[in-house]
């Protein structure tokens, strides 16, 4: 019986073309709109209003995000856990949190200081905090 173990991880097992074309994405789409001052400001203006979305009622209709904020937050919730931001509710209606998870099931979130009143705010906070690290990471490129 051959042994069909690798001595390097392949490229499948590497996940490089979801890397290489969430790269292109990410460049090609995502930095023009937040390196556009009037579009970053637009897009942070939509989220603050309805951060979740909001689904259809008695009393009015569906409120989706625009498709540029969508493909946005799409780009936002990919990608690794380890250092991920979550919501964290300590005290119903009054306290949330922002919290950094580790990436491996089971451990701790480590839980920041800031408090926010309502859920939607901590969401709010936790886009913010995404699109902040996002130009970091691609800060050097244009």
């Amino acid at each position: 019986m051959s042994d069909y173990s690798y001595k390097h991880p392949s490229n499948v097992q590497l996940n490089k073309g979801h890397k290489h074309t969430d790269d292109f994405i990410t460049k090609k789409y995502i930095l023009k709109m937040l390196r556009d001052p009037q579009k970053l400001k637009s897009l942070i203006e939509e989220h603050r209003a309805t951060p979740v979305g909001r689904a259809a009622t008695r009393d009015h209709g569906v409120i989706q995000h625009s498709q540029d904020l969508q493909t946005l937050l799409d780009k936002l919730r990919r990608g690794s856990k380890e250092n991920g931001f979550v919501t964290v509710c300590l005290r119903r209606h009054e306290d949330y949190r922002v919290g950094i998870t580790t990436g491996v099931r089971g451990e701790p979130v480590e839980i920041t200081e800031d408090s926010y009143s309502s859920e939607e705010a901590c969401e709010h906070a936790i886009f913010l905090k995404r699109i902040n690290r996002l130009l970091e990471e691609y800060s050097g490129e244009e």
